[in-house]
């Protein structure tokens, strides 16, 4: 159990970090570009440290280059909060709405989850016991480095920006 939920914090991570780096580096060229050059220097950093195969640097590269979804769901979550930013709190229907943007906001984060576990089992088929577990102290370390810098999600100060 302790090793799949390290699993799961590590794809987190791992997938936090991604679009962090993918929004701070990507002024002056597009989504694509920015988005393949990461993944190939992930790809890089991964099989050096987990000592990877050929023939799995390949699976992983093809895991990697999937079909994202980040985009559509980064669209979709401005457009809810943008929707919600909206929300008349006079208004007679408030509750109604509210509720439906919620509804709509819990769909939305099941199918991330669905696509990141999806992700991480097609992982572990690819991974030696010893690489998952290499992973998952990767995982663990980036997770209290974090911590210890103090991050408190995107913003590292714990603040919403909107606010």
């Amino acid at each position: 159990m302790r090793k799949s939920m390290m699993i799961v914090m590590t794809t987190l991570a791992l997938a936090g970090t991604a679009s962090g780096l993918a929004i701070a580096h990507g002024q002056g060229d597009n989504d694509g570009e920015r988005h393949e050059r990461h993944q190939e220097k992930r790809l890089e950093r991964m099989s050096e440290a987990l000592d990877l195969t050929e023939e799995q640097q390949a699976q992983v590269k093809e895991l990697m280059a999937g079909p994202s979804e980040h985009s559509a769901n980064r669209d979709a979550q401005r457009e809810l909060h943008r929707q919600l930013r909206d929300l008349n709190t006079t208004a007679a229907d408030y509750n109604a709405r509210l509720d439906a943007l919620i509804l709509q906001a819990q769909e939305q984060l099941g199918e991330q989850i669905r696509e990141r576990q999806a992700k991480r089992a097609a992982m572990q088929d690819i991974l030696t016991d010893a690489q998952e577990e290499k992973l998952a102290e990767m995982g663990e370390k980036r997770m209290e480095k974090m911590e210890g810098r103090g991050h408190h999600g995107r913003h590292g100060d714990g603040h919403h920006q909107g606010w």
